[in-house]
């Protein structure tokens, strides 16, 4: 037995690339499906392509904020109103394979402790090739989101864990979702596959606002999950022993070292060879 899977489009002035990201989502092999796409009050003629795209496959659920709140009010919005047990974000202006879904379902159908499911990804747009990401870890996630926003996971355990949190309007929500996940000890599977594709764009206004914004985000990260980082010991070791894991500073601290170094040992034989000096002088008179 399958478990429907909604697809939850967020929009927001992404006419140029609508159509092709819908399309990726009809196209999928996995057949129970919804999706949804949900218009955060744009200003260009992506509600109208949206429109135009209903005509075509009637199955689109569209849905539309009356003024425009953000990517948090917007993704939860659509996925407290999905009737999937499984919800797949996919922003307006990404691709997914057609077997994503099809195979990410398949995973959490069969896993019971895995409660996100995500894949190898690509980059496209401005910028072309795989993107890499490091596999998954549960310390090195602590230090860096290593899953993008387009990953499977299950409502139940969404709505469980409270959403995304509009404390996170600057950005990272999607990391801080799935460190919330994380502590409450669900596991994480990652496909070893290429299945999706991140357009980048020369003009990223959210990914430049979280990236101005990382180290009041990376605050709030750590205080909405402080036993998560406490109970690591990676993250310790880097709190009190930053140099250790910084490695340009660790390379500047091991250059001076060798500098250092070598400066004693030219000191230590000039200071050999006159201690000899004056034996010899003592020896000679």
């Amino acid at each position: 037995m399958s478990n429907k899977v909604s697809i939850i489009v967020t929009i927001y002035n992404q006419e140029n690339y609508l159509t092709e990201t819908v399309e990726s989502a009809i196209n999928q092999t996995y057949n129970d499906k919804e999706i949804i796409c949900i218009d955060d009050c744009s200003t260009d003629s992506s509600f109208q392509i949206l429109q135009k795209l209903k005509e075509k496959y009637p199955q689109i659920k569209i849905l539309k904020n009356k003024t425009n709140h953000g990517v948090v009010y917007t993704r939860n919005k659509a996925i407290n109103l999905a009737s999937g047990e499984y919800i797949l974000p996919l922003d307006a202006d990404d691709i997914i394979d057609p077997t994503y879904v099809e195979k990410a379902a398949n995973i959490l159908n069969s896993e019971p402790t895995v409660g996100i499911v995500y894949c190898k990804a690509q980059y496209i747009g401005g910028k072309n090739g795989p993107w890499e990401l490091m596999s998954f870890d549960k310390e090195t996630i602590l230090l860096k989101n290593i899953i993008f926003s387009c990953a499977l996971f299950r409502k139940s355990d969404f709505i469980k864990f409270g959403g995304y949190k509009e404390y996170m309007n600057l950005g990272w929500e999607d990391y801080d979702l799935w460190l919330s996940f994380i502590e409450n000890g669900l596991d994480v599977y990652r496909i070893d596959e290429i299945l999706f594709s991140y357009r980048k764009n020369n003009n990223e206004t959210l990914s430049t606002i979280a990236e101005n914004n990382k180290n009041t985000n990376r605050k709030k990260i750590i205080k909405n999950h402080i036993d998560l980082y406490l109970n690591s010991q990676m993250f310790m070791d880097r709190l009190y022993h930053p140099v250790l894991y910084n490695k340009d500073k660790l390379e500047r601290e091991t250059k001076k070292h060798k500098k250092y170094k070598k400066l004693f040992n030219t000191f230590l034989i000039i200071s050999i060879l006159e201690f000899l000096i004056i034996i010899l002088r003592f020896i000679c008179s």
